[in-house]
């Protein structure tokens, strides 16, 4: 009896250092929204470790604001996490040193992501080059507004104001009734709607502005700045939320009710299902951007091909296990959860969604039409120098430091490398 208690007691403990030896750490910027993605990630970590016994999932919540300080940091190192979220674009290209290609791992489930979103997570968004990331999420930008607010401010809720004289006239029947015209978050609200305008101006010509075809210096989005500095001048912009976080305090508002209209994303965060939740489906409109008379490209809908998705880390020990986590986060079980959880739109053509609301089937119908690349991945600089730079130049713009031809000569200088 005792030496079969001591055979007992040895299996277990090497039961234990199994499980040890099988634990995969993950770190991403979404975990900590504790009543949001947190919620089904867990499900998601619960069903993985399920699904493969012995295996226990350490799932870590990184502040957003330095989060890529924190991935530079693990990476100098070279030891940290097994796997990481990443935005794939200028911010994971320069990881992709430390990033597992993960190509040998994903040849059943490959076929299922669009080719763009392959491109986008493949080193330095090359076509034929190594894929890095799986994408959880493709991403995009639009104007949401209260359905209820625009009625009682004398305005058709079902006809979005989607040329400039219509958008102001909107905005100044909101504040005469007393609503904030446009909810703001720091500066990504600024950065968004150029987002937007840049596509109407350049639509899918956008990455012509790397090889010098285009220019910021485009009528149409000359027209498009000197508009968003209007807005700004006549405080349609809410003034104190250039101060106020985005993420989440500026989207959080505008759901709760704090404003009429608000710039918000299309999928996982600060989008429809975020908004429908609290204000109810009926509520909740959507339209791509402004049409600017003479634009090319008008309704052209903005997307990054892939938004948020996950690479495992070249120092892992369980690399072919940390690619399986991937896999199940964005082409197995895991993809369908997150998806109905938090209204993502998927690049995995297998994932299927539930019954569209109808601002989901506007984004939808939007998507089926002109198409332009967010111009934020173009740049040239994989250091994220630009992404942020950008920021800079729209808030020295919002509160009056820079002209329209100054923010113009800034932005074109930035996308040419002189900085």
């Amino acid at each position: 009896m005792i030496k079969r208690s001591i055979l007992c007691l040895a299996v277990a403990a090497l039961c234990a250092t199994g499980l040890a030896a099988q634990t995969l750490t993950v770190w991403d910027f979404k975990y900590g929204e504790v009543n949001g993605a947190q919620i089904p990630m867990k499900q998601i970590d619960a069903l993985f470790e399920q699904r493969h016994p012995g295996v226990k999932i350490n799932h870590v919540s990184q502040p957003n604001d330095t989060y890529y300080q924190i991935v530079q940091a693990a990476a100098s190192t070279n030891q940290g996490p097994d796997v990481v979220m990443f935005h794939p674009g200028t911010r994971a290209y320069g990881f992709g040193d430390v990033l597992v290609d993960l190509d040998p791992y994903i040849r059943d489930v490959r076929s299922q992501f669009t080719p763009a979103s392959i491109k986008m997570c493949s080193q330095d968004g090359k076509d034929g080059a190594p894929v890095k990331i799986l994408p959880l999420t493709m991403q995009g930008f639009g104007i949401y507004y209260n359905k209820a607010y625009f009625k009682k401010a004398g305005l058709d809720p079902e006809q979005p104001p989607k040329t400039p004289a219509q958008f102001l006239a909107a905005c100044e029947k909101l504040q005469a009734a007393g609503f904030v015209p446009i909810t703001v978050g720091q500066t990504y609200t600024i950065d968004f709607m150029l987002r937007m305008f840049a596509a109407e101006a350049f639509g899918p010509n956008v990455r012509g502005l790397i090889d010098g075809s285009a220019k910021w210096s485009d009528p149409v989005f000359r027209e498009a700045v000197q508009f968003t500095k209007t807005l700004a001048d006549k405080g349609y912009l809410e003034k104190e939320g250039f101060s106020r976080p985005y993420f989440f305090d500026a989207s959080d508002k505008f759901a709760a009710g704090g404003g009429a209209i608000f710039i918000g994303l299309l999928s996982d965060v600060c989008n429809w299902k975020a908004f429908a939740d609290k204000l109810g489906t009926a509520n909740v409109g959507y339209f791509p951007l402004v049409n600017f008379p003479d634009a090319k490209y008008k309704d052209t809908q903005v997307v990054q091909p892939a938004g948020i998705g996950y690479g495992v880390m070249t120092w892992s020990r369980n690399q072919k296990l940390a690619a399986d986590y991937a896999k199940f986060y964005t082409a197995g079980e895991g993809a369908g959860i997150y998806t109905s959880a938090r209204g993502a739109l998927s690049p995995n053509t297998s994932v299927s969604g539930k019954e569209a609301p109808p601002a989901l089937k506007s984004i939808q119908q939007y998507l089926k039409g002109t198409l332009a690349d967010d111009y934020i991945t173009i740049f040239s600089d994989y250091t994220g120098y630009e992404d942020d730079s950008n920021r800079v130049i729209d808030q020295l713009f919002v509160t009056g430091n820079l002209t329209v031809d100054q923010f113009i000569t800034e932005y074109q200088k930035l996308i040419e490398g002189k900085h």
